[in-house]
């Protein structure tokens, strides 16, 4: 399956923690005053709680995720979903699809008796069984000079494995004698900790709620950008805007509802794609970037495409390293989805936009693709078509 692309990410030497100090102090102490005097205090308490709508939007959309390195592919098994059910409260507004991956050649086995920190130098120092560019392990390694995340967590005791800087995604298996990627049917044994790749499918609830707040609130029509616009650092448009929403707070309200309601609870099925099951063998391209708005990890987000290995027995077996090479090399030779950033496919009759940018070996099956040779809808072997060697014949 191909996914769509909302996001975008900061480079590591810019991230910013937002800090919602501000916004919540206005918030606080105008509904406290408003609940006596109902008057402008109300209306500034309103334009603090968009003002921080905004900067929640501005971090999701294009502030919490920090640029690692080229888009990368991961190979491996599926040990865990995580969807919107998950969530609750305002948390829903990040509609993504997750899925957390056991790197291949890896197994469950092999983490039954670790500790969480063992368990996870076994996979992070693993930089041979793929055969090229350091990974499965480099996936998972904190990288240099990055920051400090939103919810940075001290670092403990001997057998755990985070850093200030580095939270590694787990998957909890509640029993060591019951090695299935299912729950076990009876409780007993020991749970132990299994590290996995976090992968995630981007869902459009964030995009669309924002995008609508952003539209509805800008002094000029039209022009969104106005809200970013900042004087020695003071972000003056945000304020500016976020005033405008609490004038028009019924009608921005309002229309954030039906944007949000039009969101997706579950992007699994994106583009028609077919189910997974936990255990799964698949493979998985997106953008390598390292998440700064929770404890701090690496993961694919967003994701670019998903593929079922049919024959997971391959993992396992002696031509492994080669059909990874090969799987990562064809996978990153597809163009990007036709859907732009907010922007929708082309409809029938209409060519579809060139994506951008492309690597030179995506470009050139993007242009193979738009060859009329190449866009039947009755294959060549059933309505005997024939590619066209030469021009057409002059009538």
């Amino acid at each position: 399956m191909s996914a769509p692309e909302y996001t975008s990410c900061v480079d590591r030497a810019a991230y910013e923690d937002p800090g919602f100090g501000p916004e919540i102090f206005v918030a606080a102490a105008g509904l406290v005053m408003a609940i006596s005097t109902f008057g402008i205090s109300l209306v500034l308490s309103m334009a603090a709680a968009m003002s921080a709508l905004m900067k929640v939007c501005d971090y999701i959309l294009a502030g919490k995720l920090v640029c690692l390195e080229n888009d990368e592919c991961a190979v491996g098994r599926v040990a865990s979903f995580e969807t919107v059910d998950d969530k609750s409260g305002f948390d829903k507004l990040d509609n993504d699809f997750s899925i957390n991956l056991l790197l291949a050649p890896h197994h469950l086995s092999e983490f039954a008796g670790g500790t969480q920190k063992t368990n996870y130098d076994w996979l992070k120092n693993d930089t041979t069984s793929w055969g090229f560019d350091n990974l499965p392990g480099k996936l998972v390694t904190e990288q240099a000079t990055m920051p400090i995340p939103r919810e940075s967590k001290t670092p403990d005791e001997a057998d755990k494995a985070h850093t200030a800087r580095y939270d590694p995604t787990f998957r909890t298996y509640p029993n060591s004698n019951y090695i299935s990627w299912e729950d076990p049917p009876t409780p007993g044994g020991k749970p132990f900790d299994v590290p996995v790749f976090h992968c995630e499918i981007e869902g459009d609830r964030a995009y669309a709620v924002c995008t609508t707040l952003g539209a509805l609130t800008s002094p000029i029509p039209g022009l969104a950008a106005v809200c970013h616009f900042k004087i020695l650092g003071i972000p003056v448009g945000r304020w500016l805007c976020a005033i405008a929403a609490a004038i028009l707070g019924p009608i921005v309200l309002a229309a954030l509802g039906i944007a949000w309601a039009a969101g997706s609870d579950d992007n699994r099925d994106f583009d028609g794609a077919g189910s997974l099951a936990r255990g799964d063998a698949v493979i998985i391209r997106g953008r390598w970037r390292y998440d700064a708005g929770h404890s701090g990890w690496n993961e694919l987000h967003p994701v670019l495409s998903v593929q079922k290995i049919s024959n997971p027995t391959v993992l396992d077996g002696p031509f492994f390293k080669d059909a990874v090479a090969k799987w990562c090399r064809l996978t990153g030779e597809v163009p990007p989805g036709t859907q732009p950033k907010g922007g929708t496919t082309a409809g029938p009759g209409g060519p579809a936009p060139k994506p951008q940018g492309m690597t030179p070996e995506q470009e050139v099956v993007w242009t193979s693709q738009q060859q009329p040779d190449n866009q039947w809808v009755f294959h060549p072997f059933v309505d005997g078509c024939e590619p066209m060697t030469g021009p057409p014949p002059i009538r």
